[in-house]
């Protein structure tokens, strides 16, 4: 049988009333495909680090439309969910995903899930060195290794090339960092850390681990969760429960038993032939551009200087959305500026590398000119504030998310209007650093955030628990603070935090 044929089997069942949602749940899930509250289906397609291609958008666009599915949401864990298809399309669908090359398998359920790189790996000034390639050696890997897919809960992998992004790797249930040492390429390796239920910081597995071994290390935790993970309570079977049960001291030898017999169970080393870096050619916009209204805002907010001299530009998709007819305009745009590869950013927007300096203002210009109805260059906060898809679509949130985001945007337009010195000073700090989960899943990792909140229902009400600013060296989360606040009292708290008054 196929990796899919249960699953379209299951599909097949679901609509022919023969299977409960419940049974088809425990089938469907571990493609990252579930039923939204409405009772129509999301997919979600996994891409390695981020990275996607123009000719990805472009099958994704004609996907959308073929479909009639509303929108394709761009995710905080660097996926792309097709929100809206037809119960009785899944399967033709996930056909036509698969003709694409998009993969579904661990998008969801107890499985290995998307694996994280950190934004413009390799491209960075303090890089240590490009982790992409090593991430994708080891998502190849293993997509075949079936112990991935059968695990008491998920596992979550992320890779950072520097130690200023160490916090991403720290709360991951396997984060490595890159570093060098002697010359040599190694990973600095945390372990048994996560954001959901009980959030708690990874602890160092390795100071130095040579590069090459990422897979087999992987493997070996992978190995070690199937046969010691609590598969009797769900809530307590991440690997940091099995920390907490067990030790730190216990389960590092215990996973060394595991790591030791790499060899025997056939666990690979990275190929060297895959170890290919990124090739993200520089864009083609024309250079002496005047500038446009509003460009050293966006500049201040969009723009990361990179080592060779180019920059690498964000833009801001509102609520992580985009319409078929609007991604639509967005490839033709892309591919006239010879835009033909980007990186999904852990704040549900897109990243387009190595821009000249020149050309940054033909490319705000052409922006402004080419999508006058889509804010991608942030002349509003409202869509751009990191929330959660939301309880009007996921069916265990507690509250709408984006719009209680949007609510706060609002506010902060009004306070901090264009052309400010405050408003340039805090643009970026807002769109990363302020982050709103809808429940204790996390989804925006709020927990590792410097003004997280987590949605509740108290008393029939949505509130909000903030939690203390989370820091990146050494790596701690925040805590939950023990007084809720209400949702309207959120714009008042964050602006007294940053200074700013008492609020409205």
């Amino acid at each position: 049988m196929g990796i899919h044929d249960e699953l379209l089997a299951a599909w097949r069942d679901f609509n022919a009333g023969a299977i409960s949602p419940a049974q088809l749940k425990a089938v469907s899930s571990g493609f990252g495909i579930y039923q939204q509250r409405d009772d129509a289906v999301m997919m979600r397609i996994r891409r390695t680090g981020g990275v996607v291609t123009l000719g990805d958008l472009e099958a994704i666009r004609g996907i959308l439309a073929k479909y009639a599915i509303p929108y394709a949401h761009i995710t905080t864990r660097q996926a792309i969910q097709l929100h809206g298809v037809a119960p009785t399309q899944v399967d033709a669908c996930l056909a036509d995903c698969e003709a694409a090359g998009f993969r579904f398998r661990g998008g969801g359920g107890n499985t290995f899930r998307n694996v994280l790189v950190n934004p413009n790996s390799g491209l960075h000034p303090d890089t240590a060195f490009d982790v992409f390639p090593y991430a994708r050696a080891l998502a190849d890997a293993f997509y075949s290794f079936d112990a991935a897919y059968a695990l008491p809960r998920k596992i979550k992998i992320a890779f950072v090339d520097r130690a200023a992004d160490r916090l991403l790797a720290a709360i991951q249930d396997l984060g490595f960092v890159a570093k060098t040492q002697d010359g040599r390429r190694c990973f600095e390796v945390w372990f048994a850390g996560g954001i959901g239920n009980r959030p708690r910081v990874a602890y160092r597995l390795f100071d130095a681990l040579p590069a090459e071994e990422c897979i087999r290390v992987a493997m070996a935790v992978t190995d070690l969760f199937n046969d010691h993970g609590d598969r009797a309570h769900r809530a307590t079977a991440r690997l940091r429960f099995l920390r907490a049960s067990l030790g730190e001291e216990r389960l590092t030898a215990l996973f060394r038993e595991y790591y030791a017999q790499a060899d025997a169970k056939g666990y690979p080393r990275c190929p060297e032939e895959a170890l290919t870096p990124e090739a993200y050619p520089v864009t083609a916009l024309p250079e002496g551009v005047p500038p446009a209204e509003g460009f050293e805002d966006w500049k201040a907010v969009a723009a990361d200087p990179l080592a060779d001299g180019t920059f690498a530009v964000r833009l801001f998709v509102p609520f992580g959305n985009l319409t078929p007819e609007q991604l639509g305009r967005l490839c033709v745009f892309l591919r006239r500026h010879g835009l033909t590869r980007l990186q999904l950013h852990q704040g549900q927007d897109l990243i387009l590398p190595r821009v000249h300096p020149q050309c940054l203002t033909a490319l705000h210009a052409a922006l402004l000119a080419d999508f006058p109805d889509l804010d991608l260059t942030l002349r509003s906060y409202v869509g751009h504030i990191p929330t959660c898809i939301g309880n009007t679509v996921c069916k265990i949130g507690a509250a709408d998310s984006p719009r209680i985001g949007e609510r706060l945007a609002r506010v902060l337009d009004a306070y901090l209007p264009a052309n400010t010195p405050e408003r340039r000073a805090l643009a970026r700090l807002l769109t990363t650093e302020v982050r709103i989960s809808g429940c204790p899943n996390s989804c925006t990792a709020h927990p590792a955030a410097k003004f997280g909140f987590q949605c509740r229902k108290l008393g029939g009400q949505d509130v909000l628990i903030p939690f203390t600013p989370a820091t990146a060296e050494p790596p701690t989360l925040g805590e939950p603070q023990t007084a809720p606040i209400a949702v309207d009292d959120l714009p008042r708290c964050l602006l007294a935090a940053l200074g700013l008054g008492a609020g409205a």
